[in-house]
């Protein structure tokens, strides 16, 4: 029997759905070329104005506010900080807010920037005046560009009454632009004072979001440094789904051959790497996954928990280690978390913030899906961080100056920290165990058990034969030596 196909779990049937709707005028799969606009920094500093009237504010959430935000998206060739100062007139008193920039600022590609300030009904419904100070500092003869920055008052019609108060308030201390629902095809300078110098920048896709009907940026020459919109073959790319990768391109007229001899383009459509969802981040959050979630049961949520814990074993058994903080406490009689967090002070290494030990993440440095080990390596990231490195390799997330920095906090070399790939010692081990790994190991109770209509263990195979594809197949591997599959997960076999 010739085998042409083996998955390791069972679709679950559908337990739940979720109300989603599509608009009218897009499907996820347009997209517009447009150009940055770009500014040089004559001096070390530069503050952009801009000003706006007789904005009617909405309450949102249910809290008795209205609410003005700004924000948008900002390339950099070098470091800066950034700062903004909101001035704004209500029944002609004056009020001000401050407020800095706090998340890292990536150089030589694109971030989210923005803040918001809510304001009380208490003062009436209609802004009479504002203005927004942007201030940038760095070096001399940076180079910035700007792409869909609006300025005004938040009236997502979703957001009148409670329902997205919780979830929102999760998400905007990290400063998301397109959390606001604001306007995203506007230039730069559309609401800017004073005489600036623009001139065209790059070239940058924004892509349309089938649920809202905004284009929003992808960050197409770096996809795994997402924007708008999450990815859809991370791990598996090339993404082959037509659906996913390919976006109709709605202004050719207006593109330039030169600007598309830039992008991988396919009949008239952009051709992503990676793919990317339909809805962008927002909505996926707010209109798609927020129905499902309260329908999710427990055993569903500790999934992705339970999983990497088991990898995290494996690896352990496989090297014949103990957990690193039992090996460290017992070799030096001190708490392993909090030598990584006075390793590296006390802050977070990707933006520097100071956070006390129990809020600190342990991030493995080389990732625990592609099997490296949890050891006196790890990084001290805070929450936000280590969720948007989660299994990315150190050279996919950090800039090069970060990775010398991290080099010499965790003694591994820059040609490690540089390095992609399975870590082929526990790969070797793996597959000489193979018959233990599926015999013993996945064997155990809690493995064995069914959440959510699929066995625990079938997705701990699952998740390694993603990251092992096309370097060895574990279940052909234990059918070699034993002469049957594994029964302890789920084999699909076809002639």
């Amino acid at each position: 029997m010739k085998q042409k196909d083996l998955r390791t779990y069972k679709r679950r049937s559908v337990t739940r759905t979720s109300g989603f709707h599509t608009c009218d005028e897009t499907t996820g799969g347009e997209c517009l070329i447009k150009k940055a606009q770009a500014f040089n920094m004559h001096e070390d500093r530069v503050t952009f104005k801009f000003r706006r009237s007789g904005l009617v504010l909405t309450e949102l959430f249910d809290k008795g506010n209205g609410m003005l935000a700004f924000g948008g998206y900002i390339y950099t060739n070098k470091p800066l900080t950034i700062s903004f100062l909101l001035k704004y007139t209500m029944n002609g008193r004056s009020f001000e807010h401050q407020k800095d920039y706090m998340g890292p600022v990536n150089v030589n590609d694109w971030n989210n920037i923005g803040f918001h300030k809510e304001i009380s009904s208490d003062y009436g419904e209609t802004v009479e005046l504002a203005t927004v100070e942007m201030t940038i500092r760095g070096e001399a003869n940076t180079c910035l560009q700007f792409i869909s920055f609006d300025f005004g008052p938040v009236s997502k019609e979703e957001y009148i009454g409670d329902v997205f108060g919780k979830p929102f308030y999760q998400k905007t201390a990290m400063h998301i632009p397109y959390l606001y629902y604001l306007e995203t095809t506007k230039p730069f300078d559309t609401y800017l004072l004073g005489n600036i110098e623009l001139s065209s920048g790059n070239i940058v896709v924004l892509k349309s979001c089938n649920r809202c009907g905004r284009y929003l940026p992808i960050n197409i020459f770096n996809e795994v440094n997402t924007l708008s919109f999450s990815l859809h073959c991370k791990k598996r790319a090339p993404c082959v789904h037509s659906t996913f990768r390919a976006y109709n391109i709605q202004n050719m007229d207006d593109v330039s051959m030169t600007d598309l001899k830039q992008l991988q383009v396919e009949n008239g459509k952009v051709v992503s790497y990676h793919g990317h969802q339909l809805e962008c981040k927002a909505c996926k959050k707010f209109f798609v996954n927020a129905p499902l979630n309260p329908q999710r049961n427990p055993q569903q949520f500790k999934e992705d928990g339970l999983r990497r814990r088991a990898i995290e074993v494996l690896v352990n058994r496989l090297l014949d280690r103990n957990l690193v903080h039992f090996e460290f406490e017992h070799r030096t009689k001190k708490e392993f978390s909090e030598y990584i967090w006075k390793k590296f002070g006390g802050r977070c290494f990707k933006c520097n913030k100071k956070m006390p030990l129990d809020e600190m993440h342990l991030d493995h440095t080389m990732p625990l899906a592609y099997l490296y080990r949890l050891d006196e390596s790890a990084t001290c990231l805070c929450g936000t961080h280590n969720a948007q490195k989660s299994d990315r390799f150190p050279s996919d997330y950090y800039t090069e100056d970060e990775l010398e920095h991290l080099s010499k906090i965790t003694g591994l070399s820059l040609d490690v920290l540089k390095s992609k790939g399975v870590n082929q010692t526990v790969l070797k081990l793996l597959v000489d165990n193979v018959v233990w790994f599926y015999d013993e190991f996945l064997k155990e109770p809690e493995y064995q058990k069914i959440r959510g209509g699929i066995r625990t263990a079938d997705k701990i195979n699952d998740s390694l034969k993603r990251v092992i594809e096309g370097q060895v197949d574990l279940a052909e591997e234990y059918r070699s030596r034993t002469g049957k599959y594994p029964t302890t997960v789920t084999i699909v076999k076809t002639v």
